[in-house]
């Protein structure tokens, strides 16, 4: 510890060389200057600071030169030795701790020789220290710890200016070209110990705040000085209750990495951490752009299909924000019903206090604001969009309506004859299914016409040769544009499962099963039928139905829900209680697989919008391929692309210095 005492101290420069084995040229220059006398009070921490820094840089390979309690100058002498050696430096650096002031936006450094009286004698410009620094080094790094009160701000402005280094975005680090394969950062950082114009505190503990936070992270490998000083920004803030907020201005061409890079191991353990971050800001909260951030933080600046495979959680992570159809709204608390499009508009119907009516919204999700209020009369039973999000039909009252679902407009109604249990637009959205209502079991709806062009009574869709067997309809939905899979409940604990050709105009398929089914849709493509099923609590699975070898695959697991289904007509995800029965699912062979454009882990969780605080609102739990199965143009290094190019240039910046090192971590395998 430096006394603390009104007489003047004698000046040291300790030259402290570089660990043997130490990579690259790194030097620095150290000052902490506390013995003051003259009217200028003493500080007790900045002997401590100085050690501590050179310390922590002595371990991190760099040759040291330390200055303690430096009057003007011996300040000078031994800004001159360092200066010969940080000649072809690839990083030098100057740390100073005392007294600072700024005169006529120029700062000060406050040699121990100065006096309160005489603002000529004793007072240290910074600029020509660091303009001389970069001109024998790639890059420099500057760190003032000197802006303590002190009684001369009478003669100045308190605090220290941003002058220091004020050309920085034009400067870049002299010396010889970085060696083949690596990346050399240029340029000049200044960090302030706190914002300009304020007072920095020396701290009561044995280091000031930033010293302290300093030296406790400027070791951490794989972290860039940029990501350093983030967290030293942090640190300081919450120690002083946001009194003191360091500052920082930065030309560096690249990170630049003190602590060297991340063993594989470690950097696996990081990108893990940024991956589940991702994951609770995505399924938690629905912060689909700060989850990008943070999944792209888990990955190197490079993501070639080796890395991705490294940093798998990561990959999946990323993957699944940026296919996510999560919606953050700002819609008012209450019991809400949504309808998600693919076209970045959803539907939200409020239901009043008594269930009996309601108000249905469409919101721009890019926009966050309501677009059209649609006019409701009574409760709005069903509503959905069609597959690639054009329209949008509602159910009330035995009113069907269908809207442009994009802007709202009302297009046309039609009287159905009685409840509809389903609705659905066909894949290319020309025809709009009802089922269930009380005049027939299936009517096709011409949209371009808005008239029907095909019904089918419940008794006709269950003779495809033999007898007809009356039933219930229970769920109907479009396969193909031109087949229909429904389901109808038939005797007892029976349910026919069945499939009908409109071009054909008969059933093409047909089979009894348990009425345990809970979901039941075709694919796209109309080659399979798939439901789930629950038999008590003890027994659940999937059915998948080949309609073209009549052969079913039975999945026994705890599977809840189809959350997705292939528009190709090749996959289906699912969720589960089980976390190793979730996924996606080969319908062809009934197990596990997906195509390679997806990556294993991923689980699709389907449509849900959420609140301005990330509270769930609802779940679209009407099946949409297209929505609701990953875009698969969108994987692999192209995928990362695309994430990276849709984020603010603040976002990428807080990416690049926030992410793990890959090429280090290439080197140590």
């Amino acid at each position: 510890m430096h006394p603390s005492s009104s007489a003047q101290a004698a000046t040291t420069c300790e030259h402290r060389a570089a660990p043997a084995g130490a990579s690259g040229k790194r030097v620095a220059v150290i000052v902490g200057n506390g013995g003051y006398g003259n009217g200028i009070p003493a500080l007790p921490n900045p002997a401590r600071d100085a050690e501590a820094v050179a310390k922590a840089m002595g371990a991190l390979g760099f040759e040291v030169f330390l200055a303690g309690d430096a009057d003007s100058a011996g300040l000078q002498n031994c800004l001159a030795t360092a200066y010969a050696s940080a000649t072809g430096a690839d990083v030098a650096m100057f740390y100073y701790s005392g007294h600072g002031i700024q005169i006529k936006d120029e700062n000060y450094l406050v040699a121990t020789d100065a006096t309160s009286k005489d603002l000529q004698h004793g007072f240290v410009p910074v600029q020509p220290i660091v303009d001389t620094l970069q001109k024998g080094a790639k890059a420099t790094l500057v760190f003032l710890d000197a802006c303590r009160n002190n009684p001369m701000a009478e003669g100045g402005q308190a605090g220290l200016s941003v002058s220091t280094g004020r050309g920085l975005a034009r400067v870049e680090g002299a010396g010889a070209a970085a060696a083949p394969g690596t990346v050399q950062a240029r340029g000049l950082m200044v960090a302030y110990a706190t914002s300009p114009n304020a007072v920095a505190l020396d701290g009561k503990g044995e280091l000031s705040p930033f010293t302290g936070a300093f030296v406790k992270a400027v070791g951490t490998s794989g972290y860039s000085i940029q990501r350093i000083m983030s967290d030293v920004t942090k640190a300081v803030g919450e120690e002083t209750d946001w009194a003191q907020t360091p500052w920082m201005k930065s030309s560096l061409t690249d990170e630049l990495k003190l602590g060297g890079g991340q063993t594989l191991a470690e950097a696996q353990s990081v990108s893990d951490n940024h991956a589940a971050r991702a994951q609770t800001l995505l399924n938690t909260n629905g912060r689909r752009e700060e989850a990008i951030v943070e999944a792209l933080k888990g990955l190197p600046a490079t993501p070639d299909e080796t890395a991705l495979q490294r940093f798998s959680k990561a990959y999946v992570a990323l993957y699944a924000a940026v296919q996510s159809r999560e919606a953050l709204l700002p819609v008012k608390p209450g019991f809400s019903q949504v309808a998600v499009s693919t076209q970045g508009r959803v539907a939200v119907y409020q239901m009043s206090a008594d269930y009996q009516s309601g108000d249905l919204t469409l919101w721009s999700v890019a926009e966050k604001k309501a677009l059209a209020s649609l006019p409701t009369k009574g409760r709005v039973s069903k509503f959905l969009f069609s597959p690639h999000g054009n329209l949008l039909v509602t159910e009330m009252d035995n009113v069907v309506t269908v809207w442009n679902g994009l802007d709202g407009a009302r297009l046309f109604d039609l009287k159905a004859g009685g409840y509809v249990t389903s609705m659905e637009f066909s894949p290319d959205e020309s025809r709009l299914l009802l089922g269930g209502d009380g005049s027939s079991a299936l009517t096709v709806i011409d949209v371009a016409s808005r008239k029907p062009v095909f019904t089918v009574k419940s008794g006709q869709l269950t003779q495809p040769g033999g007898k007809a067997r009356g039933g219930r309809l229970v769920q109907a939905n479009f396969g193909s544009n031109d087949t229909i899979c429904f389901a109808l409940d038939s005797s007892g604990d029976k349910r026919l499962l069945g499939v009908y050709d409109l071009a054909q105009k008969k059933t093409m398929r047909l089979r009894e099963a348990s009425n345990a089914v809970t979901v039941s849709v075709c694919d796209p493509a109309g080659k399979y039928m798939v439901r789930t099923y629950a038999v008590g609590s003890s027994e659940q699975g999937m059915e998948i139905w080949d309609l073209a070898t009549d052969a079913v695959n039975l999945v026994k697991a705890p599977i809840a829900n189809i959350m997705g289904i292939d528009p190709a007509g090749k996959y289906v995800g699912v969720i589960a209680l089980d976390a190793e029965v979730q996924g996606i699912y080969d319908l062809a062979t009934g197990k596990k697989g997906q195509p390679a454009t997806v990556p294993p882990g991923y689980v699709i969780y389907g449509s849900r919008v959420r609140n301005a605080e990330g509270g769930l609102v609802s779940q679209d739990i009407n099946p949409n391929a297209w929505r609701d199965w990953p875009d698969e143009s969108l994987y692999g290094p192209g995928l990362v692309e695309k994430a990276l190019a849709g984020l603010t240039p603040a976002q990428r910046e807080e990416v690049a210095r926030d992410r793990i090192t890959f090429a280090e971590v290439a080197a140590n395998p």
